[in-house]
């Protein structure tokens, strides 16, 4: 009984944690100048329309919440370099992210995302797609040809070694972390 009360108010105050950083991101009185937010674990079921007036945000951490889509505004946000996604419910790589010129890193890991496919292209300065720990069981191949990607996470998905032998090929020059899954059919 003691255990279970320690539990529910570490994840009482981890909730609440995330209430009071959402709640001071809402009280800021000047959003333009804002660098880096971080919103993560405020059980967000939609983006709070006060980012679009960040206009000089460079980090955002949206993590561990209940999203599965971005609004549109977003694409307002063209000095955004990393954008931290993790443990949502996204089942797809966001297109709006397209209109973010500047994005270098993008954390996915833990979403339901099953596929990649050639939207990774439209994100022309991405270095870091982070897809750790999601449900992926396909890799468009067009990803070969993306500009600047330097290192792809795919560790802990559903892709065995035949999967991944024609990626490891094609980007040689890439850091590409995998599970090296069973060799079978």
């Amino acid at each position: 009984m003691k255990r279970l009360l320690v539990l529910f108010l570490l994840l009482y105050s981890l909730s609440a944690d995330g209430q009071a950083r959402l709640k001071d991101f809402l009280s800021t009185p000047n959003l333009s100048s804002i660098e880096y937010i971080d919103l993560h674990r405020c059980q967000l079921q939609e983006v709070p329309k006060e980012l679009m007036d960040c206009i000089a945000l460079r980090e955002l951490d949206l993590s561990d919440n209940e999203l599965d889509s971005l609004p549109r505004f977003l694409s307002q946000l063209k000095q955004l370099e990393v954008l931290h996604l993790s443990k949502n419910a996204f089942r797809q790589i966001p297109q709006i992210l397209a209109a973010c010129p500047n994005l270098k890193e993008l954390h996915l890991d833990r979403n339901p995302i099953d596929s990649v496919g050639k939207e990774v292209l439209s994100l022309p300065s991405l270095i870091l797609l982070d897809l750790w720990d999601c449900e992926i069981k396909f890799i468009d191949p067009s990803i070969c040809k993306h500009p600047s990607i330097q290192t792809l996470d795919l560790r802990r998905n559903f892709l065995g070694t035949r999967d991944l032998a024609w990626l490891y090929e094609c980007r040689a020059d890439w850091e590409i972390e995998s599970t090296w899954g069973c060799d079978c059919d």
